[in-house]
């Protein structure tokens, strides 16, 4: 025993088991706290009986020697808390340049074994700075996945855990095929396979029982889960052509017999599956569904595909000799007005190719037609619809190709519609309007009338006015900077031509863009008032109006409040909205006429006008 804590004991100071843990923890020794985190023993303090302690985030913190030794854990200077403590700088380096080696350093000093939160603590906040973590991990979580000394959980009540050096690459491998929770996870850890197939270089027995055991789980599972079930069989296929001499079984389940079984699957696999994937799956229509029939099957399919889809069923067909099959039933779908969005992209896309029989001036009329319905329908349908907006928008030469031999009409009812679409943003319609006007001068007038109001005052209450400016600052502060990070975390995860995540929000992102534009105009012009001194001589913006009907029924009564004050349960309407423009200026004894949902006209007499706030 050290002597000063033999004297100690000697004296009555403290308990001979409290010396033999301190025995364990003497000054210069790292330690570690359940609440206080790492710390390293400065001193014994044996004239007050103390232990002072040098914590992370209080350093010189004194503890009863009792306490000290029944609370504090001794740990190794080079362990993560230790270095965390004495080299932060060397763990920030790691976090950085070698982010699977700090993983690593944590999960040793830990038993080989963390659960994602207790990682998080570790980490955030104290290595890797609290409004990166969250990407610092997507991006290691991805790296971890790739290393089969490590297994990365896919629930978070699950464990990270670190394998023996030792360990067995291919061993590791199919225990994390066996492991995986569910068919796309197996997918995953067949493809990781497959990239590390040199780690079964002397054990090709193992490959080929694994083999068997994707066909018959594959089988299995094709009723309840089809697109995994499908992309389970395509990668055991790639797996097959790596084995050598490597013989299928009679009977084996192959991609054919399944697109054959289960025809009514087929939609949610050109939606989900990659594009190498989706064109093995096309590969396989021929023999799944016999020469004759094949191509009809395929196109078929069309109205539920997306435009990489369109366009490899485009593609395929063409190169099997089946262009005219693919023209006549896109002809067919135009002249039903039956075309998707992506049908319609597709073949503004290939204009100058595949298309080029299709593509004429009344497309640019379907164009328009089809973004105005799909800005109406489920997400989905908005999700095409920004395809097709995208590529009118970034094409340069789209619009002057859709209008070249139109008649002044068509070119006329195409302007007007851009110019009042939902689709674009402001500058959007108006760059894409100077497009049709540099070959069009004589469209010009159609822009007049789109300014007029563009500078005009908008009167607003200055409760509507604090709360739009508290929705402006959470979506500058919060909502785009939040949108900007989602990006970055979707962008690690690659290849961001099949990156849903990626699409997603950059589509978010547009979003966002136009509403603060919107939002910023819309609190310049705002003017705000509290409706005082308002002229009941007729009515205006701060005013109460009475209205009987003119044939029985029951009256109205109308607050007119700002732009932003309706709330029609409480008869309160926006002087801008269609009721308040008709009621603004008429006197009492004025009438006033309404149209229904029906359409139909109902009168009114107005009976008073009073002052919303007198």
């Amino acid at each position: 025993m050290h002597p000063d804590l033999e004297k100690l004991v000697s004296r009555g100071k403290i308990e001979p088991a409290t010396a033999d843990q301190l025995e364990l923890l003497p000054p210069g020794t790292f330690c570690q706290h359940k609440s206080w985190g790492a710390g390293k023993i400065a001193e014994w303090d044996r004239l007050n009986v103390k232990v002072v302690v040098d914590f992370e985030d209080k350093p010189g913190h004194e503890m009863g020697m009792k306490f000290a030794g029944l609370s504090l854990t001794p740990i190794e200077e080079g362990s993560f808390l230790g270095k965390r403590l004495s080299s932060l700088g060397e763990l920030e380096d790691l976090a950085t340049d070698d982010s699977v080696a700090l993983v690593k350093l944590a999960l040793s000093s830990n038993g080989d074994k963390l659960y994602l939160d207790q990682l998080e603590e570790l980490v955030k906040g104290k290595v890797v700075p609290d409004g990166k973590y969250k990407s610092w991990w997507e991006s290691t979580k991805k790296k971890l996945r790739d290393d089969v000394q490590f297994v990365v959980p896919a629930k978070r009540t699950d464990p990270l855990e670190l394998r023996e050096e030792n360990f067995d690459p291919s061993e590791g491998l199919i225990e994390d095929f066996k492991n995986a929770r569910d068919l796309r996870a197996k997918v995953k850890a067949v493809e990781a396979i497959i990239k590390d197939i040199g780690a079964f270089k002397d054990n090709q027995e193992k490959l080929e029982e694994l083999v068997g055991e994707i066909s018959e789980i594959a089988r299995k599972g094709v009723k309840i889960q089809f697109v995994p079930s499908v992309e389970l069989i395509l990668i055991r296929e790639e797996l097959q052509s790596k084995l050598k001499k490597y013989e299928a079984s009679e009977g084996q389940i192959t991609v054919a017999a399944i697109l054959a079984e289960n025809e009514e699957g087929l939609a949610g696999l050109f939606e989900e599956l990659s594009l190498t994937r989706l064109r093995q799956i096309l590969k396989s229509f021929s023999e799944a569904f016999g020469e004759e029939n094949w191509g009809d099957k395929m196109l078929s399919l069309v109205p539920d595909c997306n435009l990489r889809s369109i366009t490899e069923i485009a593609n395929v067909l063409n190169s099997s000799e089946k262009k005219s099959l693919l023209i006549g039933y896109m002809q067919n779908s135009l002249q039903q007005r039956a075309l998707s969005s992506d049908g319609l992209a597709w073949i503004c896309r290939e204009r100058k190719g595949l298309a080029e029989s299709l593509f004429s001036p009344n497309l640019s009329l379907s164009v328009m037609s089809s973004l105005e319905a799909d800005q109406l329908n489920e997400e989905g349908a908005v999700r095409a619809a920004n395809r097709l907006r995208d590529l009118v928008a970034d094409d340069r030469e789209l619009i002057p190709d859709l209008i070249e031999g139109a008649n002044i009409n068509i070119i006329r009812n195409f302007s007007s519609r851009l110019i009042n679409s939902a689709s674009f943003d402001e500058l959007t319609r108006k760059s894409l309007v100077a497009r049709i006007i540099k070959l069009h001068p004589e469209v010009q007038d159609l822009l007049s009338g789109g300014d007029k109001k563009e500078d005009e005052v908008v009167i607003v209450s200055e409760e509507s006015l604090a709360k739009r400016k508290e929705a402006y600052d959470k979506l500058v502060k919060e909502e785009i900077p939040q949108n900007r990070e989602d990006i970055k975390i979707a962008r690690s995860y690659g290849d961001l031509r099949e990156n849903f995540e990626y699409k997603s929000a950059k589509e978010y992102q547009r979003v966002l863009m136009k509403r603060q534009g919107d939002w910023e105009r819309d609190l310049k012009l705002a003017q705000p008032t509290d409706f005082s001194n308002a002229d009941t001589s007729k009515a205006s913006i701060g005013t109460v109006v009475q209205l009987n009907p003119a044939e029985g029924g029951e009256s109205l009564c109308y607050t007119i409040l700002g732009a932003w004050d309706s709330d029609p349960d409480k008869g309160i309407i926006a002087y801008l909205s269609e009721r308040g423009a008709e009621i603004l200026e008429k006197a009492v004894g004025d009438s006033v006429e309404f149209k229904t949902a029906e359409g139909k006209a109902e009168a009114y007499k107005i009976a008073s006008i009073t002052a919303y706030n007198a």
